[in-house]
């Protein structure tokens, strides 16, 4: 009996570390990391046309700081390139990992696949525990980077096999690859959590399908060409990645993420880029693989999140006044400030409210059980 068992824990064990892991939640990054991203064409929406809707998104609407955010791409690059030629980059994601905190990165599509069953991914997922390794072991000053693996799409012509089909399909190799990095990592490394880049497109392709996206009947009307998003596209890889890097709700960000001066861009309407939020939460948050749940920046004391709350200006720089208060009795007023992570930073009866020591993100107001969220800059 206890042989039979010792068999059956084996294999459940061995099962488990092949095909697939348990991971724990993931931290959210404070919105000032130092991140550096490695890739190609597929992560150079984040930063093009300059700065990018990602980068001006953390830095000119949350008041982050543009040297924070560092890019390391080759265009058409798998990883295995990229390590070898880390030589020509400036920043690098190899040499230069001691400055950083944050590592972001990505395989080469077509991923490479050979005719074994199950699917193999060498040396994809080699090279993507040699960066893993390199970050901790050598990243952020000795102290150690922990790496989110960003996964991306095929083309849409369907030349790399049907697209649909394939996102799925390549769901086993991403997680293949990030369940080797963590079954190779240094002891005490943070796991690699996937950036599910391919189920926001799978997602994204249904609800075309469906007809359910506000304003939009074709997918090809979120990509330049056959592989490569354009501004609307690149509205969407701005989202997902603010919401797995911060493990931040994107669902209230400014639907225009370009500067004053930048013309002839296209801005996703407010219904769609709603959607394109929304829809990008519920991808995040019900996917094990992110690390992150719709608890995570929960409150715990919070019964329900509203949008009730009357308030003005949104974002704020210094004074937030509450208007649909100004007539209450005060004596009775009670408004409280959290951080996304519960912690209380302001309790009071004041109807104007100074938030500017307040550092820049997001924060709730709470009065009673409803809740409401601000940008402070």
């Amino acid at each position: 009996m206890k042989l039979h068992l010792l068999v059956y824990f084996t294999v459940i064990s061995t099962f488990q570390l092949l095909y697939g892991q348990n991971l724990p939640p993931k931290e959210a990054y404070p919105l000032e990391v130092r991140q550096i991203h490695s890739g190609h064409s597929l992560t150079d929406p984040l930063f093009h046309p300059w700065p990018g809707q990602y980068r001006f998104l953390i830095y000119d609407i949350l008041g982050g700081n543009y040297d924070n955010v560092g890019t390391a791409t080759i265009p058409g690059s798998p990883m295995f390139w990229r390590w070898d030629n880390e030589h020509t980059l400036n920043p690098s994601a190899r040499y230069d990992i001691a400055d950083w905190e944050l590592l972001v990165i990505t395989e080469g599509v077509p991923l490479p696949v050979d005719s074994s069953n199950p699917p193999q991914i060498t040396p994809a997922k080699e090279y993507l525990s040699t960066y893993v390794n390199n970050a901790w072991e050598n990243g952020n000053a000795g102290n150690g980077t922990p790496t989110l693996l960003w996964t991306t799409w095929t083309n849409i012509d369907d030349r790399d096999g049907p697209f649909r089909t394939m996102l799925d399909e390549y769901e086993l190799l991403w997680e293949e690859m990030m369940d080797h990095a963590n079954n190779n990592r240094p002891v005490g490394a943070t796991p690699v959590y996937i950036i599910p880049g391919h189920r926001m497109m799978a997602r994204l392709y249904d609800d075309v399908q469906a007809g359910v996206v506000p304003g939009i009947t074709t997918f090809d009307e979120f990509f330049e060409d056959t592989i490569h998003v354009n501004d609307l596209g690149a509205y969407a890889v701005a989202m997902i990645h603010y919401a797995c890097i911060y493990n931040e709700s994107p669902v209230g960000l400014p639907n225009d993420l370009f500067l004053e001066n930048e013309t002839n861009r296209d801005v996703p309407s407010e219904a769609l880029a709603r959607y394109l939020q929304t829809m990008i939460w519920e991808v995040v948050t019900n996917y094990s693989k992110t690390g992150i749940t719709d608890d995570t920046l929960s409150v715990e004391e919070f019964e329900q999140t509203t949008t009730s709350n009357c308030f003005y200006p949104n974002p704020v720089n210094d004074l937030i006044t509450l208007c649909e208060y100004e007539n209450e009795d005060l004596d009775h007023l009670k408004i409280d400030i959290y951080t996304p992570l519960g912690h209380k930073v302001y309790s009071g009866n004041e109807v104007t409210i100074d938030v500017s020591n307040l550092s820049a993100g997001y924060y709730f107001i709470k009065k009673g059980n409803s809740v409401s969220k601000f940008i402070k800059l």
